[in-house]
């Protein structure tokens, strides 16, 4: 297990130790000085930060200069330079990340950097060979590519770009497959559930697949609370209900196998009862044609509040900011919405830009004071 992984789960239940009487505050302290930060000095959050950002740019600069010179660098000069440069940014991480293991976070970077141009020499390779560089494919293979690696080093930036590559090429694959609003909002209830699903079962997915998988859940009923949907199994084209089907069943057993999984406490089973009744939500858009939109749209906002409470509470329990951050930014932007629906037409339009500012002004200074409160009582519970 990752060091960081180690860490932050260590701190977890050493907290839950504490709350059930097991250790005392000293104890507890001394058990996290035991193993935080005994393996030499904390590495820089900020040094880490910009070797990723040097090494996001040096691929951007090989893309664009390939892309710039494409008429006059010779095929074979172009695929070899960027796969030379590929297995250069691997061996060098390697170097750094696991022989002496002197600069983890600049060898980090450089594998980052090698996959990065692995992307890039499968969108050269399909367009030198006439394959539709458009077509989601070639993200999936990316992903593929990426997420063993990923998992072998034990790479959470590799693990977190093969899960956003496979979230956007389903976003893609949909859009050719799906025509109406409600159909994607559906797919992506589905893949935001198997998302969470997947990151509480699989420990070196945790905290990458969840926190993805939550944004994507609040995306979509955000999208269905404020515009509705209109959409049913007539609307996907041929091959798309068999997708969709697919994906319905791996998500469904997902969540069943989460649900049933032995040892767990309350809070995990109610969060699995949640997220097996967004996977028959999910599964409801396809046939709720021809039902009140307004009674919809005030189902949607519903449980976009009570997901949005689920998330905010779920985070507090278990000790994550991420959660508790994101919960309270979509309950914000929510808040928003409904006040600009109720009052966009009813008052004079300099009144409500004033009003706007004044709730605005007002409810900021509320949020951050809740975050505050929230993110000191999980500091304490640490």
């Amino acid at each position: 297990m990752k060091e960081s992984e180690f860490i932050r789960r260590l701190r977890q239940e050493v907290g839950h130790w504490h709350d059930e009487g097991l250790v005392d505050a000293s104890l507890a302290e001394r058990l996290l000085a035991r193993y935080d930060g005994q393996d030499g000095p904390a590495r820089s959050k900020i040094a880490v930060a910009l070797s990723f950002l040097g090494a996001l740019l040096i691929g951007i600069a090989m893309i664009v200069f390939v892309a710039s010179n494409w008429a006059v660098i010779p095929g074979a000069a172009k695929l070899g330079g960027l796969l030379a440069a590929m297995v250069l940014s691997y061996w060098g991480g390697y170097r750094l990340r696991y022989v002496g293991e002197s600069y983890p976070g600049t060898g980090n970077a450089l594998l980052f950097l090698g996959v990065l141009l692995y992307g890039a020499s499968i969108f050269l390779v399909a367009q030198a060979t006439h394959i539709n560089a458009e077509a989601p494919s070639l993200l999936v293979l990316w992903a593929v590519g990426v997420l063993p690696l990923g998992w072998l080093l034990e790479s959470r930036a590799m693990l977190a770009l093969g899960l956003l590559l496979l979230t956007l090429a389903l976003g893609w694959e949909v859009a050719f497959w799906c025509e109406g609003s409600g159909g994607f909002c559906a797919v992506f209830l589905l893949w935001g559930v198997l998302l969470v699903a997947l990151g509480r079962l699989v420990p070196r997915f945790a905290g990458l697949a969840e926190g993805l998988g939550v944004f994507v859940l609040l995306t979509v009923l955000t999208v269905l609370a404020d515009f509705g949907y209109g959409a049913e199994w007539t609307y996907l084209a041929a091959g798309g209900q068999l997708r969709v089907a697919l994906l319905g069943a791996v998500t469904l057993a997902t969540t069943v196998v989460l649900l049933f999984r032995r040892g767990q406490e309350p809070l995990e089973r109610g969060e699995g009862l949640g997220l097996l009744a967004l996977t028959l939500l999910a599964g409801g858009l396809f046939f709720g044609g021809g039902l009140d939109e307004a009674l919809l749209r005030t189902a949607f906002n519903i449980i976009l509040l009570l997901v949005t409470v689920g998330v905010l509470w779920i985070g507090y329990e278990r000790r994550e900011p991420g959660w508790v951050q994101l919960a309270l930014a979509f309950f914000a932007l929510e808040v928003l919405s409904r006040y600009v629906e109720l009052l966009w037409e009813r008052l004079p339009m300099e009144v409500f830009f004033l009003s706007a500012g004044i709730v605005l002004l007002g409810g900021g200074v509320a949020l951050e004071r809740v975050r505050r409160t929230l993110l000191k009582k999980l500091a304490e519970r640490e």
